[in-house]
């Protein structure tokens, strides 16, 4: 049977949010949505001045502002951040799914595995030998967590999960279904006629805070190990290679590749597809364009995008100018057309 959703008068959000109140405190609001899909039991938010039309027009029963808006009867709660609030809004209308701490029936945890308190252990799930699982963990149906393996207080690894031996992850770490940590890094040698597999014998370290995508992998280093820095959120379908090392707080967009033994600043910002040369450094609160090929060092605070990677002003430049080029290409003829004749009636004299 579904669950019947919450319901929060709008005094009581108010009070949640430290919000001023415009308006009625009586307004029942059982969730968030968009200005444009909001209904009267439903929360919207105003990011811009530039939307206010688009406020006039919603049917939501409370709207999350900035400053207060006049003219609309729509009651307003005035904050001091819209995203903010907005995050704790939608955190207190989440649904509230039902985990169950224990192992279940169907998984399989070795003898030597450490299980800490109020761990949730899904059905079809595989724990290694010596693996390390702490306090608060929801290890969901059909992970599998290899031998030697350690994972912090509060993870959350979603279904199909795979990491491998030897890794380390850190508290309040996130990896979404279907992602791979410890994977073998993709090293060839050519010897005797065939690509021959460097061992990977090194690990893969994410540290406290980090998120990991769907479907997005990050492989094991040949010796030390592969990095992902505190706080780092990575999208998913990302591919970091062995031996990386990205520092704290970046972000990377969906479909973004960094090549072997790449190192990467903190607070550094990705664009979807964007790439990374093997070896490259991209330094501290740079900023990636989407399809972006760094295949040269980034210096600390750029904003590139393009292949080649130019400064964003400059790359802009270089657009417009390429525009240009057919009617350029004319030009040039018609000019070489002019200096030809000019060149034979010379001749002729």
């Amino acid at each position: 049977m579904k669950a019947k959703p919450k319901t929060i008068m709008t005094s009581e959000l108010a009070s949640e949010l430290g919000a001023e109140l415009s308006g009625s405190g009586s307004v029942q609001i059982t969730g968030a949505n968009s200005l444009e899909a909001a209904g009267d039991s439903e929360v919207a938010f105003l990011s811009s001045d530039k939307y206010v039309s688009a406020l006039a027009k919603s049917g939501a029963g409370a709207v999350l502002v900035a400053n207060k808006v006049d003219g609309i009867e729509t009651v307003q709660l005035i904050v001091e951040d819209v995203n903010t609030a907005l995050i704790k809004t939608l955190e207190l209308f989440a649904p509230k799914l039902r985990v169950v701490a224990g192992v279940h029936p169907g998984a399989v945890v070795e003898e030597s595995a450490q299980l800490g308190e109020n761990v949730s252990v899904g059905a079809g799930v595989y724990i290694g030998a010596y693996v390390e699982i702490g306090d608060n963990c929801i290890i969901s149906a059909g992970c599998v967590i290899e031998e030697g393996t350690r994972v912090g207080n509060n993870c959350k690894l979603y279904g199909n999960v795979v990491v491998y031996h030897g890794c380390t992850i850190g508290n309040n770490c996130t990896i979404s279904a279907n992602a791979t940590i410890g994977a073998t890094g993709f090293g060839y040698n050519y010897i005797d006629g065939e690509h021959k597999l460097i061992p990977h014998n090194g690990g893969v370290v994410l540290e406290d805070g980090v998120d990991i995508g769907a479907n997005s992998c990050v492989d094991r280093a040949k010796f030390g190990n592969t990095i992902i820095g505190a706080g780092t959120k990575i999208d998913n379908l990302c591919q970091i290679a062995h031996n990386v090392v990205i520092g704290k707080f970046c972000l990377f967009a969906a479909h973004v590749g960094l090549s072997g033994s790449v190192r990467i600043g903190n607070g550094v910002v990705f664009g979807g597809m964007s790439g990374v040369a093997d070896h490259m450094t991209v330094g501290d609160g740079a900023m990636i364009g989407g399809r972006t090929s760094v295949i040269t060092h980034i210096a600390a605070g750029s904003k590139v995008f393009g292949t080649p990677p130019y400064e964003v002003k400059e790359q802009m430049r270089i657009m417009v100018a390429s525009r240009r080029l057919p009617e350029m290409a004319k030009d040039f003829k018609k000019l070489v057309k002019r200096v030809d004749k000019l060149e034979t009636s010379k001749d002729n004299r």
